[in-house]
């Protein structure tokens, strides 16, 4: 498929749902929404932040709903009546820790089910669902979508169960619904809880930066390049049921990910190899074969890691100088 295929234009006007908006992916996606003419709701939690969505207040309705609260979720989504769904919420500490356990299948797997069933009842035209890299494992060579998942977490075993359940909804009810995954986005406005924004911001504080001896192979992927996935995903017909990578194609070593980062914003710290200990059931590689959303979405990754953290570190250095840190 040629990427002129995919009219963006086609979300002018559509009633678009956004859960998870206010997210580091999810704020991109909205803002993005907003930018092509989608009267977007997005709904938060109710304890969730609206710092990333100050700007777009005036073009976006806010619906405050818990995933985990089945009464409140439907009446958003008849609210909102979305003719297209993004669901970027989730709970997403990816530690091995099993207070982590229940939390992580109540909100990625329960939360997941009952707002598909409540979409469904409201004839939403395409779900867009956010998976993750993670439900791989580690993988010894570029992860295709047809691999087994192998999860390493409480995060990730919830997230592959719910591209499962995503997968059979569509085969036994047509439920009009496709999976993404993501390989380690990017971008401004990340969380600091991030590698990428914790190494930028000990390079911008020319502080030492102890972590791992970053041996794992990773593909980091541009928060822009990642959203144009998504949308794509929206508005191509006859993909429902299906699961797309989005990988950049470019496979960095966490270390030499980190020394670029270093480099580029000349600092006078470094980073501390070896001064961390790996996780448990570390992965080693994560890398992933984006060829099935580059042939059926017309996706291509614009970004190079080196161009997309060149034009990342000005606006951590803004942010610190102006106290904006999210």
């Amino acid at each position: 498929m040629d990427q002129n295929q995919v009219d963006l234009d086609e979300f002018r006007g559509a009633r678009v749902l956004v859960t998870g908006a206010s997210g580091f992916i999810g704020a991109h996606l909205t803002r993005s929404l907003v930018a092509h003419g989608a009267r977007v709701g997005v709904l938060l939690r109710p304890s969730g932040s609206l710092a990333k969505l100050q700007p777009l207040l005036e073009h976006i309705e806010v619906v405050r709903a818990d995933l985990c609260d089945e009464q409140a979720l439907e009446q958003a989504v008849a609210r909102i009546r979305p003719r297209y769904a993004f669901h970027m919420a989730a709970f997403t500490n990816v530690d091995r820790d099993r207070g982590n356990d229940e939390l992580a299948l109540t909100v990625n797997l329960t939360g997941t089910v009952r707002l598909l069933n409540f979409l469904a009842d409201n004839k939403v035209t395409r779900i867009v669902n956010s998976g993750s890299c993670e439900e791989y494992g580690d993988m010894s060579s570029a992860i295709t979508e047809t691999a087994a998942p192998h999860p390493v977490s409480p995060y990730s075993v919830s997230k592959a169960a719910a591209t499962m359940w995503c997968e059979m909804v569509y085969r036994t009810r047509g439920v009009p619904v496709v999976t993404m995954r993501p390989f380690l986005g990017y971008g401004p406005e990340q969380e600091a809880v991030r590698l990428i924004p914790q190494a930028i911001l000990a390079a911008l504080q020319d502080r030492e930066f102890p972590m791992t001896l970053g041996e794992q192979t990773r593909e980091f992927t541009y928060v822009d390049d990642v959203v144009d996935g998504y949308l794509r995903a929206a508005l191509v017909p006859g993909i429902d049921g299906e699961i797309f990578n989005l990988s950049s194609g470019e496979e960095n070593l966490v270390r030499d990910a980190v020394d670029l980062i270093f480099r580029l914003a000349g600092s006078q710290g470094k980073p501390l190899f070896g001064a961390l200990p790996y996780r448990s059931a570390e992965l080693w590689r994560c890398c992933g074969d984006a060829s099935k959303a580059r042939d059926q979405l017309g996706w291509r990754p614009k970004t190079p890691f080196a161009q997309g953290i060149a034009s990342v570190i000005p606006w951590y250095r803004e942010a610190l100088r102006n106290g904006q840190l999210i």
